[in-house]
């Protein structure tokens, strides 16, 4: 066998290994995706299964757990650490864009609940059987103010 023809058969060969094998993993990289999104969907679904956690993506647990922080309710140890935190990731300062976010959106979070918890208990009062998770979006919730908080200067 002569020389160009060996190698020309060993591109070929080279050639068709490299394509199998990206083709077997644009199969894998699909099957992946279909799991994920079933993955993403039955979390939705589970998590508090409530409107709150589907509309914001985070759970009450989660951000009690981001502001360290160990009642939801404990207003006022909310606004500290959440301020603390952060003033502590201002990407001015070398913080974390993404963690300031995460901590925003954590306070985000815990503010729809005591907007919720405002809803239940004045259901409750007007006698109403309280309806699972429907305070409106545009809800403002009982807490600390939010104006100069919720953005990095």
């Amino acid at each position: 066998m002569s020389a160009p023809k060996a190698i020309i058969q060993m591109l070929m060969t080279g050639t068709r290994i490299v394509g199998r094998a990206f083709g077997d993993a644009y199969k894998q990289a699909g099957a992946n995706s279909t799991a994920a999104r079933a993955a993403a969907g039955n979390m939705k679904e589970s998590a508090d299964g409530d409107r709150m956690t589907q509309a914001s993506g985070i759970t009450v647990d989660e951000s009690t757990k981001i502001l360290n922080i160990q009642d939801p309710n404990n207003k006022e140890d909310m606004v500290k650490k959440f301020e603390h935190l952060f003033a502590t990731n201002d990407p001015k300062k070398g913080g974390s864009f993404y963690l300031q976010s995460k901590i925003i959106r954590a306070r985000e979070r815990i503010e729809m609940h005591w907007a919720q918890e405002k809803l239940k208990a004045q259901q409750e009062a007007a006698g109403e059987a309280p309806a699972e998770s429907t305070a409106p979006d545009s809800t403002k919730p009982d807490g600390p103010p939010s104006d100069s908080n919720s953005k990095p200067q």
